[in-house]
């Protein structure tokens, strides 16, 4: 029985820890973290009239501002709680931040895979080694609504693999089992001896 309490109690913790948001001065929105629910669910599309309103295009602004601030090179709307099909990158260090919406991704088969050491920004601190498809040919809608067919390669497909990812409820440790090899070993100590 008391290793059940035991159990509960870290498992406990490790909720509370999951559902904890991530801040970064200066941002103006919250990036969750994993087990926080919003990462699991599948993104709502966003509606083509709804691309130009303020509410869309100052989340774009927002999104944009929060990755850089974080770090990032890509942010998905999910990762700021909000369940809708976007995603922003800026994977070139001199090329503006776009704005992804409603993508579809290829995946092209013959072009092969490689591996690609990846962080996430709900993941603070944890790398993964991911296999990923070398190209792809991505459909979207950019932030004027203007609608983008381009086969894309190199970081620029990682990045969007990456973020596509995230709104179809994916994140980078869903690849591996158990999640529990990458603890610290301050976490490992948590976990009660059975």
């Amino acid at each position: 029985m008391k290793n059940l309490i035991s159990l509960f109690l870290v498992l406990f913790s490790f909720q509370a820890l999951a559902h904890s948001v991530h801040y970064h001065l200066g941002a103006p929105l919250e990036i969750i973290k994993i087990g926080h629910p919003t990462l699991t669910m599948i993104a709502d599309e966003i509606p083509y009239e709804d691309i130009k309103t303020d509410r869309i295009q100052t989340l774009i602004d927002n999104m944009i501002v929060t990755m850089k601030k974080a770090g990032g090179v890509g942010l998905a709307a999910p990762q700021v709680n909000e369940s809708v099909r976007m995603f922003v990158m800026k994977p070139k260090m001199f090329k503006k931040a776009e704005a992804i919406i409603n993508p579809t991704i290829e995946y092209i088969e013959e072009a092969g895979k490689k591996d690609s050491s990846e962080g996430c920004l709900s993941i603070p601190g944890k790398t993964f080694k991911v296999e990923r498809y070398k190209k792809i040919n991505i459909a979207y809608f950019n932030r004027d609504g203007e609608y983008v067919t381009e086969q894309a390669s190199g970081f620029r497909a990682i990045v969007a693999q990456h973020e596509y990812d995230h709104l179809n409820g994916i994140l980078i440790s869903d690849f591996f089992l158990p999640i529990f090899i990458d603890l610290s070993q301050e976490e490992q100590n948590l976990i009660p001896k059975m």
